[in-house]
């Protein structure tokens, strides 16, 4: 091998050969910190899980939901037309809706009706097209402390439909959380 051979097949292999081994580390002085940024909340207590359910037949929309508020129990019913036509509902007393709470078992454990006393005579709820009407009941405080342990679902219908919409009575659920976090370092000083 010629001179010229043998330092053109050298220079590349040992370029190779450093390029490969580890360079010496560097002592300096300096410091770190580390550092953690929150990019979630945590939460203690309880958190109350509000509750929904709805249906659609013919042209109307019908939406439950149901709330716990300041310890009482508030259930909305809201029925929507969805057609171009005003919709009539034919009662056959002054009652449009009512609400029932339930037990695991299906026991009665309230009802919205209960005790009240309704005209009987034949009445009318119209929606207008596009529209809707809302439905309200509340169980105060004392009432539904009552039944709270017992209680498992909520019932709402307009009287004389074909339909009835249920849904879960609201529950608690534990609010802690582990927070998310973002951990990194910062170094002050030289290599």
């Amino acid at each position: 091998m010629s001179k010229k051979q043998l330092k053109n097949y050298l220079i590349p292999t040992m370029l190779l050969a450093l390029m490969a081994m580890p360079l010496p580390a560097h002592a300096g002085f300096g410091t770190g910190i580390g550092v953690t940024f929150p990019i979630s909340g945590s939460s203690s207590g309880e958190r109350i899980s509000n509750t929904y359910a709805a249906l659609e037949y013919d042209v109307l929309t019908e939406e439950l939901n149901i709330m716990e508020k300041h310890g009482r129990l508030v259930m909305e019913f809201k029925i929507s037309n969805t057609s171009d036509k005003p919709y009539t509902i034919q009662q056959k007393t002054g009652q449009v809706y009512d609400f029932i709470i339930s037990d695991k078992h299906g026991r009665k454990l309230w009802q919205w009706s209960d005790g009240m006393a309704f005209t009987q005579a034949l009445t009318n709820t119209v929606i207008p097209p596009h529209d809707f009407i809302v439905h309200k009941a509340e169980l105060e405080g004392k009432d539904y402390r009552k039944i709270k342990e017992q209680a498992v679902v909520v019932t709402t219908w307009l009287l004389n439909t074909p339909c009835r919409l249920t849904a879960k009575v609201p529950t608690h659920t534990a609010a802690t959380t582990t927070p998310i976090l973002i951990h990194g370092g910062v170094i002050f000083g030289h290599r």
